[in-house]
Parts: C-alpha cells; sequence; structure tokens
C-alpha cells in the first residue's frame, strides 16, 4: 500500500534487533502489524480485515466508539 500511496508509509522492524521496540507492542509472531499505535494484529489477513483495521485506525477520534473490529 505505502508503494501506491504518497501518503502511506510503512517501517519494517527486525524484532530480534530490536527487542525493546518488541516488547513495547506486544510482538509474539510475525508478521505484526501495527496502524497509528490503535490497530493491531499478527500475521496474514484478508483484505478486507487489513482495510477494516487501516478505517478503524484512521477515524477521527469523534468516530471512534471504542470497539474493536
Amino acid at each position: 500500500m505505502a508503494i501506491e500511496f504518497d501518503h502511506v508509509r510503512a517501517d519494517i522492524i527486525e524484532a530480534n534487533e530490536f527487542p525493546e521496540l518488541s516488547q513495547r507492542y506486544g510482538v509474539s509472531g510475525v508478521p505484526k502489524t501495527i496502524i497509528n499505535d490503535k490497530v493491531g494484529f499478527v500475521g496474514a489477513v484478508p483484505e478486507p480485515q487489513f482495510v477494516a483495521a487501516i478505517q478503524q485506525a484512521t477515524r477521527p477520534p469523534e468516530e471512534d466508539d471504542g470497539e474493536s473490529s
């Protein structure tokens, strides 16, 4: 997605080289995807679930109802 859209940024972190980040984000498996420090999941997910996670993580605070998908 980051390749296709200039306004999307992606970082890849090697969990073994950055144990402090692994601990901070509770990495228990790979890949671990975290979006805007709000939504995260482990492993590969279907595209509709990935898009829903992005929408949830980018929702303005007044629209964020606190429920997880």
